[in-house]
């Protein structure tokens, strides 16, 4: 009977080992960047793995393996090698690696490759300062800047929260300026981030933006990267009827920025969201109370500050 029982579980262990063993993925490896045809630069790799449903491929504009500094670009499917990145600048260098995927297991990264973008002249230049404007409980509206004389329109593209990858959702003809998607869920997260195009091809993206589908204040990124937590003293100081206060995130966290009357009570809450990693800025409208010392407090979980503001009418 022993001997049966030890024969049951020697089998139940080398059919475990058999299937972690198919569970792991050989990551791609050789991973090389170079520009083609001057429009767009072309990614390839070796393929190590044989059973892979596809690959990810990640983009940064630094060699730095911290995961804050990649986006996830694109996505090809088994025993492809290679991936074409459009969306690139002139003379701008960018890195990539990537990782092959089967269902919910994932290989390690390749190496990293890079090179320099070069891009014909005719393509449009990128827009730029991408800010999320108004949120209602249905709606998100963004704007950005044109630095293109020649773009045919821009391509607005969006993601979930929790989703990999961006997808196109609407384009605008050239000069518009702002975007409103409608029909969002409620209180949903959404990232976006703008293109602009003509017939010689693409511009590189913005900046993302995030916002929630709701009535709140509008928090507007003005950096992907932050050095430290702070909280930067608002402007103008002393202010009527309106102030800037500006802050800073090292991880994504939930950000809770509140301002208090002179006497410690609370009378206003404006800001109280998950925010990615990040410097950002919003504004106070003080017209509906009266002159008065009044302070401003930022809670994270790594992080507390509190700071004074002068209303004079």
């Amino acid at each position: 009977m022993k001997k049966f029982l030890l024969t049951i579980l020697l089998a139940l262990v080398l059919f475990s080992s058999s299937r972690l063993s198919a569970q792991s993925i050989n990551p791609p490896s050789n991973l090389e960047a170079e520009p083609e045809q001057s429009s767009y630069i072309k990614v390839k790799w070796d393929d190590n793995s044989l059973n892979e449903d596809g690959f990810n491929i990640e983009r940064s504009y630094v060699n730095d393996t911290a995961s804050i500094n990649w986006e996830t670009i694109g996505s090809v499917s088994q025993n492809v090698r290679q991936f074409f990145d459009y969306w690139v600048t002139n003379q701008v260098t960018y890195f990539y690696r990537a990782y092959a995927f089967a269902g919910n297991v994932r290989s390690p990264y390749s190496n990293i490759g890079f090179t320099t973008a070069v891009i014909d002249t005719n393509h449009p230049a990128a827009p730029t300062e991408l800010k999320v404007v108004n949120t209602t409980p249905t709606s998100i509206t963004i704007r950005w800047m044109d630095n293109s004389m020649n773009e045919t329109g821009f391509i607005i593209a969006r993601r979930l929260d929790g989703d990999l990858l961006f997808t196109y959702v609407d384009t605008v003809q050239a000069d518009i300026l702002t975007y409103q998607e409608t029909g969002l869920t409620t209180d949903s997260l959404y990232y976006y981030k703008v293109c602009a195009y003509n017939s010689f091809g693409l511009s590189d993206f913005t900046n993302t933006v995030s916002a929630r589908a709701e009535k709140t204040n509008i928090v507007n990124a003005i950096s992907q990267f932050a050095g430290s937590y702070f909280l930067g003293n608002n402007y103008p100081n002393p202010f009527n009827p309106s102030t800037n206060i500006k802050f800073g995130i090292t991880s994504s966290s939930y950000v809770k920025l509140t301002v208090y009357n002179s006497i410690g009570s609370e009378i206003e809450n404006l800001v109280s969201q998950y925010l990615p990693s990040g410097a950002y800025q919003i504004k106070w409208n003080a017209q509906n109370f009266s002159s008065g010392m009044y302070y401003y407090k930022i809670e994270t979980p790594g992080f507390t500050e509190t700071k004074k503001m002068l209303l004079i009418k």
